[in-house]
């Protein structure tokens, strides 16, 4: 019998979502149907993470995780960081994935954009809520850092808000439904179009990434086809982030709890480089990359070749 791959998975309970297909696959046996073995550690940060980047380069060198998902801002410049990993795949935006949920909330005071200049927006450093806010609101009034208070995952950025610390909050998935059921409004809808990237370990052999892909993709096809049979187990992952709030405030997001909705996906296709160069060229433009690098540096184009 032929010995199974170990791959290696790192989850934060935090942004569980974000691995939602892995986790569905490994619960239906999809990964060991491509004799694949999957090892889970759980890295969800016990204390302030200073930079989720660079968790994330580390992970890699540290052989926790062969593969990761993040925004395409964050993987071109994660990517352009790391000599360790290339971007191997794309998922298209969607409005009713993970990617397509991004969104600015605030108190019943904002009512428009141009009343958060030199108010202080609750986001992640160098993470797609960084990247989508500059996007967004550039067009209100110019950004910068010192609109910012750069906090860690999106239970912080919410109570922030919550709390009167920061004026908005830049959320996405669950985070958005939590930020409503507590009060808040959605200030704008995402302009952002960006898919989600996946980026492996250069080390792993193609035929290894290409079998992951298909067996998450199987995941993919699960969850989108039939969102009922896994909300028990959605919900259930739903509950360790819902226990960070104060008690009253998680009696009313569980009041609701039964209308949370199941993401969606597009499954994992190959990178067109049109799009990396529209997105780098965004990035370059306002310093936020390195300006020396191209496709073929941080895309892995021989998976679909």
């Amino acid at each position: 019998m032929e010995t199974s791959t170990l791959i290696n998975l790192s989850i934060n309970d935090y942004a569980f979502y974000w691995s939602l297909p892995e986790l569905i696959g490994i619960e239906n046996g999809f990964y060991e149907d491509e004799n694949l073995k999957i090892k889970v550690n759980n890295v969800t940060p016990v204390d302030k993470v200073k930079s989720k980047s660079q968790m994330y380069i580390d992970l890699q060198k540290k052989n926790l995780s062969d593969f990761y998902h993040a925004a395409e801002y964050v993987s071109l410049s994660r990517v352009a960081e790391s000599e360790d990993s290339k971007i191997v795949c794309y998922s298209p935006w969607n409005e009713s994935a993970i990617n397509g949920s991004f969104g600015l909330y605030v108190g019943p005071n904002f009512s428009n954009p141009k009343q958060l200049a030199n108010k202080k927006i609750a986001v992640e450093a160098s993470t797609g809520s960084y990247y989508t806010t500059i996007e967004d609101l550039e067009k209100y009034f110019p950004v910068d850092d010192s609109n910012f208070l750069k906090l860690g995952d999106p239970h912080e950025r919410l109570l922030s808000t919550l709390n009167e610390e920061t004026s908005a909050s830049s959320l996405l998935g669950i985070y958005c439904e939590f930020a409503v059921s507590l009060g808040l409004n959605k200030l704008m809808e995402s302009t952002r179009r960006k898919g989600t990237l996946m980026i492996s370990r250069n080390d792993l052999e193609t035929d290894h990434i290409k079998s992951f892909i298909r067996a998450t993709n199987k995941s993919i096809h699960y969850i989108n086809d039939h969102p009922d049979d896994i909300r028990d187990f959605y919900i259930n992952k739903i509950q360790f982030i819902i226990n960070k709030f104060s008690l009253e405030q998680q009696k009313i997001i569980n009041q609701n709890i039964s209308d949370i909705s199941i993401p969606s996906w597009e499954p994992w296709q190959e990178y067109p480089e049109d799009a990396f160069n529209e997105i780098y060229s965004w990035m370059s433009q306002r310093n936020l990359i390195n300006p020396s690098i191209n496709y073929s540096d941080i895309v892995n184009s021989s998976i679909f070749s």
